[in-house]
């Protein structure tokens, strides 16, 4: 019987040593995953912010693009839903900003046209 029982041991032995392996194994494929899941989400957070950077491009080239068809400043800040001061300093970077007196002629024209 005790030749049995130090089998039983032997084999409960051996099977607790590859269950400690797998478990081993386990824990490494865990941080393995933990890494690559915290290389993922910092990914995630350049793409958006790529993402928002290209939004922003965009509204700046329909800004430039309004004052090169002669909208004011004002005009294409409403439109967009952006503050003057953004749009005017988008034209002036740009080179496509009208000078305080084009847009104040364009402005008279533009109440003259309307009253008349």
């Amino acid at each position: 019987m005790s030749l049995e029982l130090s089998e039983v041991k032997d084999i409960a032995d051996i099977i607790f040593k590859r269950l400690n392996r797998k478990i081993e194994i386990l824990e490494a494929i865990e941080n393995s995953v933990d890494e690559k899941i915290k290389v993922l989400e910092k990914l995630i957070q350049k793409a958006e912010a790529a993402q928002s950077s290209l939004s922003k491009l965009d509204c700046h080239g329909e800004i430039v693009l309004m004052g090169r068809k002669g909208m004011s400043s004002r005009e294409i800040a409403e439109t967009l839903d952006v503050p003057v001061g953004e749009v005017d300093l988008i034209l002036n970077l740009k080179g496509t900003k009208k000078t305080s007196t084009e847009n104040l002629r364009q402005e008279n024209f533009s109440s003259q046209v309307i009253f008349t």
